[in-house]
């Protein structure tokens, strides 16, 4: 199997989702790297096959749900051999998770439930994000997540927990501005969600992606399901980073990821968000020009 070289993750992606396999295949579109769910090739031989034709020609980064970082149950061997052999065949450009955990009890979730942010739940934390990289051998970025409740134990926010994860395992991060957008309306009187605040407890280096992703209003609340298009405010949000990541002084803006799960439209509609985000970067002198 020719791949392309690893670490090229730059520019604007696309989440690659399994009933587009075949357009990209057929048509090579112009896209800068997929993100992989990688949860669904792990064992599918069949979805391992297109994966392998995918990776000749694009980068990849593999994102999952499955590692419960945060969870008590011990970690999944099998699934940290399998993800290894995964990352050893295909050598994504970066590895993510979420801060979070998915299963209790051996129950699973399907759910990305957030953890109270303590002191103790920093070194349960790091603890196992400290296996992981061991196991896969490479740092991997965590995920800000989406919220609908808060732990009255809390005393750090969600940017301080992150940047401390950070500082205490070498792992990134991977900065959701659509749950950050979320987070924000649901609790529009805590100032921990502004992205001002999280700019300025987690260091610009450590951000290794940015996800855009859509919305639904549930109720009294804003929902991550991932199941629109990116809505104003986010695209806001999206200029709002790259004028704060310019003030850093840090030098690549990190890729930037259209993320669509559900409701999926056509893959051009997917090609015109992507089409979007890489405009505004543009527009702010990052990126280049569009491949």
């Amino acid at each position: 199997m020719t791949m392309v070289s690893a670490n090229l993750a730059e520019g604007v992606g696309l989440g690659l989702r399994i009933p587009h396999l075949d357009v990209i295949l057929q048509q090579k579109p112009a896209v800068a790297w997929f993100e992989v769910h990688i949860c669904n090739f792990l064992s599918a031989p069949l979805n391992q096959y297109y994966l392998s034709q995918i990776a000749e020609h694009y980068p990849l980064s593999f994102h999952g749900v499955s590692l419960n970082l945060g969870g008590t149950d011990p970690l999944n061997k099998h699934y940290l051999t399998a993800l290894k052999q995964a990352i050893y065949d295909y050598q994504p450009a970066l590895v993510s998770e979420h801060a979070c955990f998915t299963a209790h009890n051996g129950q699973h979730f399907h759910d990305l439930l957030p953890v109270p942010y303590t002191t103790e739940a920093i070194h349960h934390f790091a603890g196992r994000i400290h296996q992981v990289q061991e196991a896969l051998g490479r740092r991997i970025l965590i995920e800000n997540v989406s919220r609908y409740s808060v732990y009255p134990e809390s005393n750090y926010s969600e940017a301080q927990f992150i940047a401390e994860l950070c500082q205490r395992t070498g792992c990134g991060v991977l900065l959701d501005l659509n749950n950050l957008y979320v987070n924000q309306q649901n609790f529009p009187h805590d100032p921990q969600h502004s992205l001002q605040h999280v700019m300025s407890e987690i260091p610009a280096q450590a951000i290794g992606e940015i996800h855009l992703a859509g919305h639904s209003q549930q109720d009294d609340y804003l929902v991550d399901t991932h199941g629109n298009a990116v809505s104003d405010p986010v695209w806001q949000l999206w200029a709002d980073f790259i004028d704060h990541w310019q003030k850093t002084g840090t030098s690549s803006l990190p890729p930037c990821l259209i993320e669509w799960d559900n409701n999926l439209p056509s893959f051009e509609v997917l090609l015109e968000q992507q089409q979007r985000a890489q405009y505004i970067a543009e527009q702010r002198c990052l990126y280049g020009e569009s491949a």
